[in-house]
């Protein structure tokens, strides 16, 4: 019991310490109050590569994290993705995505593992000014699950789609969860889709005595632009404005793919992204980029995305996904 609150200590230190620099929207802008950090980051395959620039997204699965009424655009999908991040920090994400009648249904998994360390405690053979090894160790882990479902409208061109969830934090055997709740609005115009979504409703994380923290409740008002060329040639630019509803920043998020887009050329699809994460910006411009590309055969798809944290090293997303649009 004694050796406890030095474990928790330990374990919040070194996790706190290896997220507050790397591009979490609350360690750049704003009093970073909220917890959760696994619903800060971006999710997914392919979104990553427009720095999370999702709420006016089709296509895939991914987009139960970030706009349900997205559902609406395909018939059935998975994804997957997996990063290794700074100081041996995992994150990943698994999404699936099924079209039943006139409603969509989404299910989103995402992870955040932050490992084990060693416990250290004050010697007191030494007067507690060394430490020594107590055997046990302390780990980091935050989970987010999602279940959603979306309705088309005015003839499918307006679709609102809403999901609840759950997030839950193991901090050194501390626990904490707490429900949460997604609302989501698109329009598809000629040429533009517009986009609007409530992410991350809900209350605060609580348990096992912890201190409460605020879910990182945002409001997005998204747009997709897609243009098509003839020779299979093709660009898509999608745009989020970002508010923390709780926090109070505010910032964009963007990205742009462009090349052969499977859409166009039958079977064969190669794209490169480009995205912005307003968040990452700051004075230094941190983690402000993301590099990545994609190649589809068929409907599957390989996505890669490149993120350059300056000091902390570069990172590197994978995933994959199938995806069966609508007809």
């Amino acid at each position: 019991w004694q050796r406890r609150p030095c474990t928790a200590a330990l374990a919040a230190a070194a996790f706190a310490a290896t997220l507050a620099a790397p591009g979490g929207a609350a360690a750049q802008d704003g009093p970073g109050t909220s917890g959760a950090q696994v619903l800060q980051l971006p999710a997914g395959s392919r979104a990553a590569g427009f720095s999370g620039a999702y709420a006016a997204g089709a296509g895939d699965a991914d987009l139960v994290f970030y706009n349900p009424a997205g559902l609406l655009t395909l018939s059935g999908g998975f994804s997957a993705a997996y990063q290794r991040h700074v100081a041996g920090i995992s994150l990943g994400s698994a999404a699936g995505a099924l079209r039943v009648g006139d409603f969509a249904l989404g299910l989103g998994v995402s992870f955040l593992d932050a490992g084990d360390i060693e416990v250290v405690e004050p010697d007191p053979d030494l007067g507690g000014q060394r430490g020594r090894k107590t055997g046990e160790t302390a780990s980091a882990r935050e989970t987010a699950v999602r279940l959603a479902a979306a309705l088309p409208l005015a003839r499918g061109r307006l679709r609102v789609g809403a999901g609840l969830g759950l997030a839950t934090t193991d901090l050194a055997g501390l626990s904490r969860s707490a429900p949460l709740a997604d609302a989501g609005v698109q329009l598809e115009l000629p040429y533009v889709t517009l986009g609007a979504a409530l992410r991350n409703l809900g209350g605060s994380l609580s348990g096992d005595g912890a201190e409460d923290a605020p879910l990182p409740t945002e409001l997005r008002l998204g747009a997709a632009f897609e243009l098509a060329a003839e020779g299979g040639l093709g660009l898509l630019a999608m745009a989020d404005l970002v508010s923390q509803l709780r926090e109070g920043g505010a910032t964009v998020l963007a990205g742009v793919e462009a090349g052969w887009l499977r859409g166009q050329t039958g079977r064969l699809g190669a794209v490169a992204r480009i995205g912005y994460d307003g968040w990452g910006g700051g004075d230094s411009g941190l983690g402000a980029l993301r590099l990545g590309a994609g190649l589809a055969l068929g409907r599957l798809a390989l996505d890669y995305t490149y993120q350059n944290l300056d000091f902390f090293g570069a990172v590197h997303r994978l995933g994959v996904r199938w995806s069966w649009p609508n007809s």
